[in-house]
């Protein structure tokens, strides 16, 4: 498997020299980069993910992308930093009863895996019981 930049952002320019995408661009390189991982090219859609991150798209989409990507190098450490960035931006868990919808249960999916790997038994344990425990998406 390959790796994605180990700094992010080593070897590009500098956020404030970067020009910042519109919301048409934007959206067409998030597709880019959902369409490069699709093929098989994970380093290459990780760093256009790194790349739009560092251009100022701190959005719950660009997260969840980079830690998907960082999940398929298997980089499991950094993908649930990402995980709990995506947290602390977009939280998941509410008071009362509720369902997950499709994202919200990848993203718990990607945590208890990423624990797991990372040899974090209860963690996982306790990352899928929030995962059953919220059901079936609508």
């Amino acid at each position: 498997m390959g790796t994605l930049p180990s700094r992010p952002g080593a070897g590009l320019p500098l956020a404030s020299e970067a020009p910042r995408p519109d919301a048409r661009q934007r959206d067409f390189l998030l597709l880019t980069v959902f369409v490069l991982a699709q093929q098989g090219q994970i380093d290459r859609a990780g760093v256009l993910a790194e790349a739009l991150h560092l251009v100022g798209d701190d959005s719950a989409e660009i997260l969840l992308a980079r830690a998907v990507l960082r999940f398929f190098v298997e980089d499991f450490a950094a993908a649930l930093a990402v995980l709990e960035e995506l947290d602390r931006l977009a939280p998941i868990e509410r008071f009362g009863s509720y369902r997950l919808d499709e994202r919200q249960r990848m993203r718990r999916y990607l945590k208890a895996r990423c624990l797991y790997a990372l040899g974090d038994a209860a963690g996982a344990r306790d990352a899928v019981e929030v995962y059953l425990r919220h059901g079936e998406p609508r």
